[in-house]
């Protein structure tokens, strides 16, 4: 019976989207066509290229490639192919998608690009200005679009609260050759509609309260770092350095095993940290596959200079 019902439902989905993508005109579906297989190909040199001007010269075409593609009336509806270096995330409301894409610096750093599309039939589009080098105490500071923390999201999750309404937003951030980062992240909207990041929501403890939290650790590490419907938290590895004369030095911090998080005080609309979540070590994380798909973070080649 759950097979039929997911068929159907699976149909259903089709037929809605079919419906959606035939608001778009037939010479506009032609262009983004094209255009998305020049993303798609910027999206290679993005990724594979040892070039540092070429993946430069790519994420500038990438830019204005994707405006050209979101510019024609309902453009919203149109799905954007995953296999371009460009993530697109989707809440659970469908009132918006999010795009995201990073570019290795030639210091070997990282810049991240990003825009929120919102549900119009004319677009409407908040580009997002990475200002990460820039920003002081980044964990406790409201930033917006212009003053945008960046990082490669691969997960969006809607929470709404009698008293709020945001988004959890779960991001990488490759910091450099030696040391990476998983976000994750608050996105809500002002009272004129104007994207904002970061809410005093993550209470680190009862004087330590964050806007953002942050796990840093060995780059060739992957830990779990995401929102899992079945315990309906955030749950992350628990790091530690491989030798424990190497605390606070954070390219060698690898998971334990063990597991701690975020769960939602429904009382006090807080996230409250969790310093043990499971009674036992797992052999393996917990499942928590986004909803809605974009890229595998773990998955990104890093070019080489």
């Amino acid at each position: 019976m759950k097979k039929i019902i997911a068929s159907i439902l699976f149909s259903m989905s089709l037929l809605v989207s079919n419906a959606q993508i035939s608001k778009i005109t037939p010479a506009d579906l032609v262009q983004m066509r094209l255009y998305q297989d020049t993303l798609r190909m910027l999206g290679d040199s993005l990724a594979y290229s040892k070039d540092w001007s070429i993946r430069e010269h790519a994420a500038v075409q990438m830019v204005r490639t994707l405006v050209k593609t979101l510019k024609p009336d309902n453009s919203f509806y149109y799905p954007l192919d995953s296999q371009m270096m460009i993530t697109t995330l989707y809440p659970e409301n469908q009132e918006f998608r999010i795009f995201t894409f990073p570019l290795k610096l030639k210091d070997n750093t990282y810049r991240y690009y990003g825009a929120i599309q919102m549900r119009n039939a004319r677009l409407t589009l908040f580009p997002m200005i990475d200002m990460s080098l820039f920003i002081e105490n980044p964990q406790t500071t409201t930033l917006n679009c212009d003053n945008w923390y960046g990082a490669y999201y691969y997960n969006i999750k809607e929470i709404k609260t009698k008293e709020q309404h945001y988004y959890l937003l779960f991001g990488w951030d490759g910091v450099d050759d030696f040391t990476t980062r998983k976000i994750t992240d608050i996105m809500w909207f002002n009272d004129a509609g104007i994207p904002q990041f970061g809410l005093p929501v993550f209470a680190v403890s009862d004087t330590e309260i964050k806007q953002r939290v942050f796990i840093e650790y060995k780059d060739d590490a992957s830990p779990t770092f995401n929102y899992d419907e079945e315990y309906e938290m955030i749950i992350y590895d628990y790091l530690r350095p491989e030798n424990p004369m190497s605390e606070g030095i954070y390219m060698t911090y690898i998971p334990d095993g063990t597991y701690q998080g975020y769960k939602l005080d429904k009382k006090t609309n807080m996230w409250v940290f969790q310093e043990k979540v499971f009674d036992h070590i797992l052999d393996k994380p917990p499942l928590n596959k986004p909803k809605y798909k974009g890229e595998d973070p773990n998955m990104y080649i890093k070019p080489d200079n």
